[in-house]
């Protein structure tokens, strides 16, 4: 019988980040599984270790790549970051880490499908339609060169929309299941996860206190003026796949900022580990309440 945890964004090519992991308490999670909702890091040798650690620690571990694992530094290589995404699915399958659904005995007696969804976002110019975009006022056209899967990414020429592409390798497991449903993708489902809510802030002030920080938020929660994260935070291709399969709960990363509220009858939970200097600002709330993993079943 397990517990589900999960956790994304944990970022190990910082010697911090990977220290954090590799100090989890192995005694803990012995029977659990862990839900890792992508961005570990862009090194393959680096990404098995951690999911062999991982794996040691939670008695399952599922996971779906996010958009740092898919850039591609060798600039002489001719891989695509699409091939490198299918390297990544059978390196999981050599270290026993699963990417397909799997129904999983839970602590409170019921038995729980927990299905992956793999997913990349739709910027407005690529596919309006499926893109979660908001044009702001203050944004600033030049902020596209900072956003580093324009240069680090790799895609065939005949690829297309890369969100439909990605929904489309989920056909198989968007269907109904037999027992509720957990799902879980790195990019968010939904524009409304977007911005902070009241709830978000308090629990941000309430991080900040444990923290010995002023309650007082800091005056940009977000990146740098002029950049809009809407361009590449999700699509809605992924919203109508976990209405589908009929979610309960949905876990995402992707935004540095955590989130649990309820949306149409869906939880949505996002628990990223994030960078060091917004842990140490108490952006990403929760971390120090679950100091580690947060557990999203049961309840």
């Amino acid at each position: 019988m397990a517990r589900i945890f999960a956790i994304s964004d944990i970022h190990v090519d910082h010697l911090v980040n990977k220290e954090w992991i590799q100090g989890l308490d192995c005694a803990r999670y012995t029977n659990d599984v862990l839900l890792l909702a992508g961005d570990v890091t862009d090194s393959l040798d680096l990404l098995k270790s951690t999911l062999e650690s991982l794996k040691a620690k939670f008695k399952e571990v599922f996971y779906v790549p996010g958009n740092h694992e898919l850039w591609i530094r060798d600039k002489s290589s001719s891989e695509t970051s699409v091939d490198k995404f299918h390297n990544i699915l059978k390196l999981c399958r050599r270290v026993g880490v699963r990417t397909d659904p799997q129904i999983v005995d839970t602590t409170d007696g019921k038995r729980v499908w927990i299905v992956p969804l793999f997913s990349w976002y739709a910027t407005p110019e690529e596919d309006r339609q499926d893109s979660l975009y908001v044009s702001g006022p203050s944004e600033d056209p030049s902020m596209k060169s900072l956003w580093m899967d324009n240069h680090m990414c790799r895609w065939p020429a005949d690829i297309g929309s890369r969100s439909k592409y990605f929904g489309k390798l989920n056909e198989d497991r968007v269907h109904a299941y037999d027992a509720p449903v957990i799902s879980f993708s790195h990019f968010l489902p939904r524009v409304e996860l977007i911005r902070a809510e009241e709830e978000d802030t308090r629990c941000v002030s309430e991080e900040r206190r444990t923290l010995g920080l002023s309650a007082e938020m800091p005056k940009r929660q977000g990146a740098m003026a002029g950049f809009n994260f809407t361009r590449y935070a999700g699509c809605k291709t992924l919203d109508q796949q976990i209405r589908e399969i009929g979610s309960q709960v949905h876990v995402h990363g992707h935004q540095h900022r955590n989130r649990d509220r309820v949306i149409d009858g869906v939880r949505y939970i996002s628990h990223c580990l994030g960078y060091k200097k917004e842990r140490d600002e108490g952006l990403t709330y929760g971390i120090t309440q679950w100091k580690g993993p947060k557990q999203v079943w049961p309840n």
